[in-house]
C-alpha cells in the first residue's frame, strides 16, 4: 500500500453512547470510516461522506459524526437524518465536534461554535470544551469484520505482477533496469544468430 502511495486503513473509531431509551441496541455503538466513501455505525455503512472522519458524538436523541467538510445526522439506529455541508452553512475548516448533553459544538480553526439542532443555524460560543471527541483503536471483533469489506483501498495481484514484471513497482530506477535486461537479451539473441550463421558459413566453405 505504501509503495503504491495509498495510506493503510487505520481500524479507529468514535465510540458514542448508547440510546437511553432504545434497550434493543449495543452497549457499545462504535462511528468509523476506513477511507472508502462509507460512514460506518458498527458493521453497517450507514451513510456516504468523504474521509477523514475527524469527530462523532451522540445526544440523547441522534448520533453526529464530522467528515471533511460535512456533518452527518444519524438516528441512534443508523438512518441518515440530515447533512450539513460547507454549502448549507458548515464553517470551513470544521474540525472538531462534541455533544454535551443536548448541545452540540464544533471547533473551526480556533472558535468554537455551537449548533442550534432545530434550526441547523451556527454562531460563535463563549463555551470552554475542555474534551473533544476523539479517535480509538475499534474493538478487534469490529476491526475483523470491516477488514473484509470489498471498499478498502487495494491492489490487485494482476495489477502487482504486471508492475514487478514491468519495473514500474520500483518506480523510474526499476524500469531502466528492466528496460536494460530487455535490451541485452535482444543484443544476446542477435549475436547469438550470428554467431550461429558465422559458424554455419565456415562449415560450408570448409566442406
Amino acid at each position: 500500500m505504501n509503495w503504491y502511495g495509498f495510506e493503510t486503513t487505520s481500524f479507529t473509531g468514535y465510540k458514542v453512547k448508547k440510546h437511553p431509551v432504545d434497550k434493543t441496541l449495543s452497549n457499545q455503538q462504535w462511528v468509523s470510516h476506513l477511507g472508502g466513501h462509507d460512514l460506518f455505525l458498527n458493521t453497517e455503512p450507514v451513510a456516504n461522506c468523504a474521509g477523514p472522519l475527524m469527530g462523532a458524538s451522540a445526544t440523547s436523541a441522534m448520533l453526529l459524526a464530522l467528515c471533511k467538510d460535512e456533518l452527518v445526522f444519524l438516528t441512534p439506529q443508523g438512518e441518515l437524518i440530515e447533512k450539513l455541508n460547507v454549502l448549507s452553512g458548515l464553517p470551513q475548516n470544521t474540525s472538531r465536534l462534541q455533544a454535551i448533553g443536548e448541545d452540540v459544538f464544533v471547533l473551526t480553526d480556533t472558535k468554537v461554535m455551537l449548533l442550534n439542532l432545530d434550526t441547523l443555524a451556527i454562531k460563535p460560543s463563549k463555551t470552554s470544551i475542555k474534551e473533544w471527541s476523539t479517535a480509538t483503536p475499534l474493538p478487534q471483533e469490529l476491526v475483523d469484520n470491516l477488514s473484509q469489506r470489498a471498499d478498502l483501498p487495494g491492489i490487485s495481484m494482476e495489477t502487482l505482477i504486471l508492475d514487478l514484471h514491468s519495473g514500474r513497482f520500483f518506480g523510474t530506477a526499476g524500469v531502466l533496469f528492466v528496460d536494460l535486461i530487455g535490451l541485452l537479451i535482444c543484443i544476446l539473441a542477435l549475436t547469438g544468430l550470428w554467431a550461429w550463421y558465422s559458424h554455419n558459413r565456415l562449415r560450408k566453405l570448409g566442406g
